[in-house]
Formats: C-alpha cells, sequence, structure tokens
C-alpha cells in the first residue's frame, strides 16, 4: 500500500489556525506591553523631574515671607513667582491656607477653576522619605486630573499660616511633553517593537511548522492503520511529548497486530478442529448407525454371537464418541477460564491407585503391564482431586495406547522434596519422534505415531492445562522405539 503523501505546512489547516491563534496572542501580548513600557517611561520621568524639584517649594519659602502678620504679603509674593516662572515656565505657584484652600497663584494663560486643593497628597508629600515618588496632587487649572507636585509649609511664630503649592508640569510643558513623547516612540520605539515583533513571530511560525510536521506525521500513521496497513508506524527524531505518542501508538499497533495473527491462528485451529472433530466424530457415528442398521435389518438373521459382536461394536464406538465430546467440552472450558479449581489436601498415592485399578483391565487386554513405585510418607499435596483425576488418566491412557504387547508402564512418585511430590509416569512403547516431541501438547496435534481413528488429540493438551492452572508443567522425554517418560510435580499442602 503506497503511502499517504504529506501536505505541505502552507496546505495544513492545523497550521493555519495554530499560527491565527499565536499571531492574536503575540499582538495582544505586544499591545499589553507596549501600554505598559509607555505607562513605566511616563511614571518615571515623572518620578524623576518630582525628585529633582523635590524641595522647590522649600527654597521658595527661605526666600520670601508669604505671609506678614497673618496677611499674604502679595507684591513680594508676585514678584518673586514671576520670576520663577519666567526661568521654569513649565510650573504653577500658588499660596494656600491650612485648608487648602487658594489665596494667591501666578500661572501663565488661562484661568484657574479651582478654589482649593485635597490636602492629602499634600500632607503625604511633606511626611513621607524623598523616595516615595511620584506623589500626584490636584492640578487647579484642570479639575479631574492629577499632577506632580512640591509643596511645603509656611510657618510663623511656630505655626504653619499655610502652604507653597507648585505644580511641576503645567497644560502647556504637559502638552509638548505628550508630543516629544509620541514622536520618540513613533521615531524609534515602534520601529523598535515592529522589527521584534516581526522577529518573533517568523520564529514562532517555524516553531509552530516543525510542531504540525511532526503532527502531521502522527496523522498519517493513524490513517494508514485504518485504512489497513497494520504495519504502519511513526517514526520521529524527537523525544518530547510527540514523540511519547508516536511511540504509545507504535506499542498498540504492535500489540493489536500481534492479537490480530494470534486471532488469525485461532481461526486456523478453528478451522483444523472443525476437520478434526467432523473427521472423528463421523467414525464412531458412522460405525453406531452402521451396525444398528444391520441388527434391524437382519434382526432374525443374525445369530446370538453375531447380535452380541456388533452391540460391543456399537457400544465401543459410542464410548469413544463420548470421550470425544467431553475432551472438547473439557478443553473449551479450561481455554475460556471456566473451570475453578476446588482445591483440598490429597494423598496423591490413593488417587493414583485408584487410577491404575480402572485402567488395568484395559493394559491386561492389551498385554500390558502397570506398576507403582511409591516413597514412603509422602507429603499430602493440595489440588482438584477430580481434574488431577482427569490428568493421570489422560496421561495412563496414552502410555496404554502407544504400548505393544509385552510392554509395561511404572508410575512412580517421588516425595524427595518436602514440599512437593513428584511424578513420572514411564512406558516401555514406540516412543515419539524427536521433531514431534515439540508439539505434542498443542491442541489437535495427532502426530506420525497417532493411531488413526483414535482421538483428535486433545489429551495432552487437556494436561497440560489443568497442570498449569496448579501451578506446575509437564515434561516430557522420549526415544523412538524405548519408550517415553511424562513428569510433573505437585506442592504439598503445607508449601
Amino acid at each position: 500500500m503506497p503511502e499517504p503523501r504529506h501536505r505541505p505546512f502552507w496546505g495544513s489547516g492545523l497550521f493555519w489556525k495554530v499560527s491565527a491563534i499565536f499571531l492574536v496572542v503575540l499582538l495582544v501580548f505586544a499591545g499589553i506591553t507596549l501600554k505598559i513600557h509607555i505607562d513605566t517611561s511616563r511614571n518615571y520621568a515623572l518620578e524623576v523631574a518630582q525628585r529633582l524639584n523635590h524641595d522647590l517649594a522649600a527654597h521658595t519659602v527661605s526666600e520670601i515671607r508669604p505671609f506678614l502678620n497673618g496677611e499674604v504679603a502679595e507684591e513680594k509674593i508676585g514678584t518673586l513667582m514671576h520670576s520663577m516662572m519666567a526661568v521654569n515656565p513649565s510650573i504653577e505657584v500658588y499660596v494656600l491656607d491650612t485648608a487648602g484652600r487658594i489665596l494667591k497663584y501666578v500661572a501663565l494663560e488661562g484661568a484657574v477653576k479651582l478654589d482649593s486643593v485635597r490636602m492629602g497628597p499634600i500632607r503625604q508629600f511633606l511626611s513621607g522619605p524623598k523616595d516615595q515618588v511620584p506623589i500626584v496632587g490636584d492640578d487647579p487649572r484642570t479639575p479631574g486630573e492629577q499632577k506632580i507636585f512640591s509643596a511645603a509649609p509656611v510657618e510663623e511664630n511656630g505655626h504653619v499660616e499655610g502652604y507653597v503649592y507648585i505644580i511641576l508640569a503645567s497644560q502647556e510643558y504637559a502638552g509638548a511633553a505628550a508630543t516629544l513623547f509620541d514622536s520618540y516612540f513613533l521615531r524609534l520605539g515602534s520601529r523598535s517593537i515592529l522589527f521584534a515583533l516581526l522577529l518573533t513571530l517568523v520564529g514562532g511560525l517555524f516553531a509552530i511548522y516543525f510542531i504540525t510536521m511532526d503532527l502531521g506525521r502522527i496523522i498519517t500513521g493513524f490513517r494508514r492503520f485504518q485504512s489497513g496497513d497494520l504495519g504502519a508506524r511513526i517514526h520521529l527524531s524527537g523525544r518530547g511529548a510527540l514523540g511519547e505518542v508516536a511511540t504509545t501508538f507504535n506499542d498498540m499497533a504492535t500489540t493489536i497486530e500481534r492479537n490480530i495473527e494470534e486471532l488469525k491462528g485461532v481461526d486456523r485451529l478453528r478451522k483444523e478442529l472443525i476437520g478434526n472433530v467432523s473427521h472423528d466424530l463421523r467414525t464412531p457415528i458412522a460405525a453406531i448407525q452402521g451396525y444398528a442398521e444391520t441388527l434391524l435389518m437382519k434382526e432374525g438373521h443374525l445369530s446370538a454371537d453375531e447380535k452380541k459382536e456388533h452391540l460391543t461394536t456399537i457400544m465401543q464406538s459410542a464410548e469413544r464418541l463420548r470421550r470425544l465430546v467431553d475432551d472438547l467440552f473439557t478443553l473449551s472450558k479450561l481455554e475460556a477460564g471456566q473451570t475453578e479449581l476446588e482445591l483440598e489436601p490429597l494423598s496423591l498415592g490413593e488417587l493414583v491407585h485408584d487410577v491404575v485399578n480402572k485402567l488395568r483391565l484395559l493394559a491386561k487386554e492389551k498385554n500390558v503391564s502397570i506398576n507403582i513405585i511409591m516413597a514412603k510418607d509422602l507429603p499430602i499435596v493440595e489440588v482438584d482431586v477430580r481434574q488431577i483425576d482427569r490428568v493421570l488418566q489422560n496421561l495412563l491412557h496414552n502410555a496404554i495406547k502407544f504400548c505393544r504387547p509385552g510392554d509395561h508402564i511404572t508410575v512412580e512418585l517421588d516425595g524427595t522434596r518436602p514440599d512437593a511430590v513428584e511424578v513420572r509416569i514411564s512406558d516401555t512403547g514406540i516412543g515419539i519422534p524427536e521433531d514431534e516431541l515439540p508439539h505434542i501438547f498443542d491442541r489437535y496435534f495427532s502426530g506420525s505415531r497417532s493411531l488413526k481413528g483414535d482421538g483428535a488429540g486433545l489429551g495432552l493438551a487437556i494436561v497440560k492445562r489443568i497442570l498449569q492452572m496448579h501451578g506446575s508443567d509437564v515434561e516430557v522425554s522420549s526415544k523412538p522405539d524405548a519408550g517415553s517418560t511424562f513428569s510433573f510435580t505437585l506442592r504439598s499442602h503445607i508449601a
């Protein structure tokens, strides 16, 4: 399947969306930064002006006596004020009484619109340290506006008669300063900020491009996998968050691919099961049907021995059919996890004797002997009795099936270990070819030594699954024409 081509970054909708959001955020941030910078610069300029002129009002008071016997010395004050404003036209000088009312003032052009100013800022200016600036007060010429100022008390005979209140940035000065300030930023600041903005924008777009490029690879990998390319993987050089996404996807894809392969294997086994079971079921069913029809059709023409032979064949075929169905049902429950162990203490020697006694007749018919070797004082094991009975029967039945007349079987219980009992079932039968040993516990495996028509190869698969549920495993060793040995271990009740 051809790999989908990556679209160029300028054609990616994600790129443009992220870029638009980034641009909006950048513009907002630039606006906020510019506003803060302008306000900070203005406050700095005001702070510098107020610090430089902090003692201007105090010097003015020391040069003149604004009050003479409680009255305002207007002529003297007027002369000095005009002199000061001639030297520095940006200031406005006011003489206040103790309540803040304006008694005398000198200001260029324009009428004073306030009769008084608030005393709070003046008291703060006089009582605070010099570095506690800027402090702003009322501008008598512009109601509602606050300007920096200098103030000093006028004392006579130890009493405060009033205050000298000097506005340090008059209307004319403020207008000129604003014009110069704006001009400065238009000529210099705007170019610098615009350059920094463009540089940040270009860098941000490149960063967004690289991020969206990796996202594009991730999306392409997802789409390839979705379209059925189970081998699709995402390869990213980075190890960031997107790298973790790619790694997680690759691990998930590998797990899904493995699960699908397992499902395909299960499907193949299912097909094999249908073929094997249909063949194994057909044989005993055909025998039962054929001999039953013979009995019905020749009921009056068969001797007693012939009838007995036919009925015996029917019984044997029915028994084979029962065993096959029972094996299928047992294995399906074991593999589906529907079987729960009912553990209980057990003397394993007693169970082995019971199982061997059940199968002695079958072994005797084939001229096969069964011997039991049991150690003394075997530890008590904790097992599901019914399931371990099934294990022993399957292994012994399997041994009998592949023994020749005159062969013998040995069941050995080894109690050397105090925490477990080892069980070994050996026979001197035909053995198992070496290339088949790894597969004899697979479901439906019959192998070259299988007796045709005698089972679907489920017995050993059932043995392995039951022992795994008991925390054990079954091992096998064999040589052709020399026999086989199956062994497993069961934990003791105390262990």
